[in-house]
């Protein structure tokens, strides 16, 4: 006979994981006295922060941080000791921490700037929706390169939170924005197709299940999609508190049905458009690489290899590819038929990329990549920080932190999961600053 005895308490999936920070509240604490958890809650998360050699996650929801604890905690990552930790965290997870307009400053504060976290969740807390706060938040992560943005289950945001917020969000990076359960109305479907309709949407997945925007503002906003959006390829819109506005079972039952269908048709057409782009403009890259940073016969690049450029100097042309010397109508067609599913400006921008040299990776001379890595990351770990002695960043793209870097050799790297993320989102970035993230359905 085999007894098998489970654990009082099943283990998290980040339990064993060396990078992540993981905290909860103590109800019995927060019982007594919510200013004494608040601040008892920063001091410990501070304090797990500090016996780490880096953190990548904070998974602290459900803590009793409250504004005090959130601006504490924020506060050290401003600090000397704690900026080290401010440039490596990549996820950041406050779910049900009673944040409010003191909290969310204390977030815009840590987000202004930040081109390393990727996903933040604030989901379950009231926040606030005094217009002036949502304005200086939103402005911060309009500079950020945040990916994900939860909001689930925050009833108090409501038609205010979306009226002041939506109008002026602008990063182009944002790729996921969850708004479930927070208390929409058709009040705000305007301003969501508005959003969606615009170049300023980027996103690829958007939830707005649990609301109230009846199903007439749902067909709007699927309407918005199938005829003005091509970046997103997910949406999640059913679940809604419906009225008798939207007619009987059977009317809505059809009407579901066709949008829908509609919703899908449009999804699945971004996500391949999305895919072709992103692969044309991959190769398009290496083409441009190629032709517009050769030297010429002078030893000179040209300060404009731009195609459109007609002012050259003559020593230069003569060393330029016969390329250059074809009529600029013809340099753009041939263009069009390696990258034929890119737009005209989306292969000039590609093309403006490729002929700067500053563009190009700076690596060491004489020294390994995977040695350079690895005395960087030892650097780090003691606090030497990014610009120790032999140190050269990638310049004109973003450096992942160190965590993500990958220091396998041999065959070990073809399998490396930290070295694939590194490369895709180096990739997701590159291709946002020349604009070739979304199908751009302009002249080709």
């Amino acid at each position: 006979m085999h007894i098998r005895l489970t654990p009082s308490k099943s283990r998290h999936i980040y339990d064993d994981d060396p990078a992540t920070v993981r905290s909860s509240g103590n109800p019995r604490i927060r019982s007594v006295s919510s200013k004494f958890a608040s601040n008892l809650s920063a001091r410990n998360i501070i304090s797990s922060i500090q016996r780490r050699d880096i953190v990548h996650r904070l998974d602290i929801g459900n803590s009793s941080l409250g504004d005090e604890g959130c601006v504490q905690l924020f506060r050290y990552f401003a600090s000397s000791l704690g900026r080290r930790c401010r440039q490596t965290v990549t996820e950041l997870f406050l779910t049900k921490n009673d944040i409010g307009a003191k909290g969310l400053l204390a977030i815009a504060e840590f987000l202004h700037g930040n081109e390393v976290i990727r996903e933040l969740c604030l989901s379950g807390n009231p926040l606030t929706t005094d217009p002036a706060v949502l304005s200086t938040f939103t402005a911060a992560l309009n500079t950020s390169r945040l990916c994900t943005l939860q909001l689930i289950h925050s009833n108090s945001l409501s038609d205010p939170f979306i009226s002041v917020f939506l109008p002026q969000l602008t990063t182009p990076y944002l790729r996921q924005f969850h708004l479930s359960a927070i208390g929409m109305t058709r009040e705000v479907v305007p301003i969501i197709v508005d959003y969606v309709s615009s170049p300023r949407c980027r996103l690829e997945w958007l939830q707005c299940n649990a609301n109230s925007l009846s199903l007439p503002g749902i067909r709007s906003i699927i309407n918005a999609i199938d005829t003005s959006n091509y970046s997103l390829w997910r949406a999640n819109l059913d679940d809604l508190h419906l009225d008798e506005r939207d007619g009987d079972g059977e009317e809505r039952m059809l009407s579901w049905q066709e949008g829908w269908r509609m919703l899908i048709a449009a999804t699945q057409r971004n996500l391949q458009k999305k895919q072709q782009t992103r692969d044309e403009a991959l190769a398009f890259l290496r083409f441009a690489r190629a032709l517009f940073l050769r030297s010429g016969s002078t030893g000179e690049t040209p300060a404009n290899p731009h195609p459109e450029s007609s002012r050259r100097k003559p020593s230069m042309i003569e060393g330029l590819s016969p390329f250059f010397k074809l009529p600029t109508e013809l340099q753009q067609e041939i263009f069009s038929l390696v990258a034929p599913g890119l737009s005209h400006k989306q292969r000039n921008e590609i093309v403006t990329f490729a002929s700067d040299v500053k563009t190009l990776p700076k690596l060491d001379a004489g020294v390994a990549i995977i040695e350079r890595r690895a005395r960087l990351s030892r650097l780090l770990t003691l606090g030497g920080g990014a610009k120790s002695e032999g140190y050269h960043p990638y310049e004109g793209s973003w450096r992942p932190c160190s965590w993500w870097e990958c220091e396998c050799a041999g065959e070990a790297r073809l399998t490396c999961r930290s070295l694939r993320r590194w490369k895709r989102e180096m990739r997701d970035v590159w291709l946002t600053q020349v604009g070739c993230d979304v199908w751009d359905p302009g002249f080709h």
